[in-house]
């Protein structure tokens, strides 16, 4: 099961960030060659390739042509990047109304350092 769905997920990443989509569309690729060798005893596969593939004349069947593997190429992939300027500017007027020091009526050094100087005394026994 486990073997299953890493397959199921590498298949789906692969078929949707590059070409291998197209091979999707292989039975229209067999179709039409199987239409032309009817109108044609004569054509073979690798023959049917190289004239729709290398140098295609029109020939009737343009809207078909166009739905074979690889001919259309699509971007499938696209990056996007998104920059933020931030800016680290306050305005004075913030500076002022939020940041103001509040004075206290206790002095809180003298506390702290009293309290810092109980905690470092050496154990006694």
């Amino acid at each position: 099961m486990k073997n299953l769905s890493i397959i199921f997920i590498l298949s789906l990443y692969l078929f949707s960030t590059t070409e291998l989509i197209q091979l999707l569309k292989m039975p229209i690729l067999i179709s039409h060659c199987l239409e032309h060798q009817k109108n044609n005893s004569k054509l073979t596969v690798g023959q049917f390739l190289i004239d729709h593939y290398n140098n295609h004349q029109q020939d009737g069947d343009g809207d078909t042509d166009q739905k074979l593997p690889f001919i259309k190429h699509f971007n499938s992939l696209t990056i996007t990047a998104i920059y933020c300027r931030v800016s680290t500017h306050l305005p004075q007027m913030m500076s002022t109304i939020f940041f103001e020091k509040k004075t206290f009526f206790h002095d809180d050094e003298d506390r702290i350092s009293t309290y810092i100087n109980h905690i470092w005394q050496p154990p006694k026994r």
